[in-house]
């Protein structure tokens, strides 16, 4: 029996215009409160930006956001989970060695810098409901929490990013937040991490899970539940670890999927 979704947003949930099927959202939230079925967004996204996108429903709705760094149930934040400062140190040294535009994600604000440019700026708008501009990382608060860290990469360039930045700093968690970007985070974090709270919160076990995702951001929580799916627009080593490859996000594949899974359970 299924007594909790997660989907992932960018990739999954949303069109590539950042838009989803709202008929069929309103099918589904009609399924998950008849059937008492508890419904995660699980995204590397800031939790302010994810309720933006359920306006009038995100107090129904889970978070885990930030790849699992925060856990909230609809505007009550339970969980954070932060960097320290020597380890946000060294993220401010990899952002002064990796030249790609980069984003510093935390619990207040994401920060970027001024010489990555407007464009930049305007593009993780998408991201980011609370964006700060600043001329140097340094700016940044010390009070403030700090989650991770992205760069804006290209698909040709990742491969070769991602498995520099592994070798030169294991301390972290170094993943690809899609075809265009790399998180660094805290070792050991991921969207799992915020399922494994969630699924004491709500006395709900693993087994009791399904999940839609694709990227390597999603991993942990694709191999945490009991049955996962993956899209069809995924990264080929997410498809590796697909239970069962569906549509594309274009196509409202994951919306289409969970209601034949409602409907058909008994």
């Amino acid at each position: 029996m299924i007594k909790l979704i997660a989907t992932d947003m960018d990739g999954t949930w949303l069109r590539d215009d950042k838009t989803y099927d709202q008929d069929l959202f309103e099918q589904i939230l009609e399924l998950i409160e008849q059937k008492q079925i508890a419904f995660v967004i699980a995204s590397g996204n800031q939790y302010e930006n994810l309720k933006t996108r359920f306006p009038k429903v995100a107090d129904k709705l889970y978070f885990v956001s930030e790849n699992g760094a925060l856990v909230a149930d609809g505007d009550e934040i339970l969980h954070v989970e932060s960097v320290t400062k020597h380890e946000f140190e060294t993220m401010k040294k990899i952002t002064n060695t990796v030249k790609n535009p980069v984003v510093v994600c935390g619990l207040k604000s994401a920060y970027v810098r001024e010489k990555d440019g407007h464009a930049y700026h305007v593009e993780m708008e998408k991201y980011f409901k609370n964006l700060t501009i600043v001329s140097s990382f340094e700016e940044i608060p010390d009070d403030e929490q700090i989650f991770k860290i992205s760069f804006d990469t290209t698909l040709e360039e990742l491969p070769g990013l991602i498995s520099q930045l592994r070798n030169d700093y294991p301390e972290f968690e170094i993943v690809a937040g899609g075809p265009d970007s790399i998180d660094i985070q805290q070792k050991g974090l991921s969207k799992a991490t915020g399922l494994k709270y969630l699924s004491k919160y709500l006395k709900i076990d693993p087994s009791e899970m399904i999940a839609f995702g694709d990227g390597e951001n999603d991993h942990g929580m694709l191999n945490y539940v009991g049955y996962n799916y993956v899209t069809s627009s995924a990264l080929p080593q997410t498809k590796a670890i697909a239970d069962e490859l569906i549509g594309s996000s274009n196509d409202s594949a994951v919306q289409k999927k969970i209601i034949e899974l409602l409907t058909s359970e008994n």
